[in-house]
């Protein structure tokens, strides 16, 4: 049952994230459990542990429905994000300790080989370590003020956009963390920062160019004659 619910619980992120999924549109468990072939108790979980992330919401009597979440929102979180993170990106390359180094550079390590091999529930493997590698170089970077600024933006779910990643677009988020951690390492202020504002930047793309591609094909089918 936890593999089925992880199965429709990244089916429903990567439509949500997608654009696939309408801000304020209902999910009906019954509609999707016939899509995805599954019973009724893998969808609620996943619906529920969907809302718990803040991509469903859910209305007494009525049921779920998608959490509002337009694209100027998404592009203020990240503008916001990339002048936090690239500032503290820069800081960690002058204040990070070498077992903070050691734990970035193991960190992405094991994503390359989630990316590689794929194992089952990768995605979410890979999201944890992603969330974990941020968070240590935010505490690398030893600005408390940065890490206060920077923790809710990060925890936004919606940012998290490995659901949607290609297999290009995963490869190349990948190498920005080596790179991240080579400029670390060797103390370059400004060649960590602009990696990291490369690396946000990249994944605010990756996130409107699904979107708009998504948006598109509704417009599309909207217009289709009727016969």
């Amino acid at each position: 049952m936890t593999k089925l619910t992880d199965q429709v619980y990244t089916t429903l992120r990567r439509q949500i994230m997608g654009g696939d999924l309408a801000p304020d549109e209902q999910v009906k468990e019954e509609r999707i459990a016939k899509l995805l072939d599954v019973s009724r108790t893998p969808v609620r979980a996943a619906m529920n542990r969907l809302t718990r992330d803040g991509l469903l919401y859910r209305e007494p009597s009525r049921g779920f429905f998608v959490s509002t979440w337009n694209t100027d929102d998404i592009k203020e979180v990240f503008d916001l994000r990339i002048q936090i993170e690239s500032k503290a990106a820069g800081l960690a390359a002058l204040r990070a300790t070498p077992e903070q180094i050691n734990i970035l550079l193991d960190l992405s390590i094991k994503m390359d080989e989630l990316v590689r091999t794929k194992p089952e529930g990768y995605l979410k493997k890979i999201q944890e370590k992603n969330r974990k590698f941020h968070s240590t170089l935010m505490e690398a970077s030893r600005s408390k003020r940065l890490a206060e600024i920077a923790k809710n933006l990060v925890e936004i779910p919606i940012t998290i956009g490995f659901y949607i990643y290609s297999e290009e677009d995963m490869k190349r988020s990948m190498n920005h963390h080596r790179e991240l951690v080579h400029a670390i390492k060797i103390g370059s202020e400004n060649y960590a920062s602009e990696v990291m504002t490369v690396h946000l930047r990249a994944a605010l793309c990756t996130f409107i160019i699904s979107r708009d591609k998504n948006e598109s094909m509704h417009l599309r089918k909207s217009t289709l004659p009727v016969d």
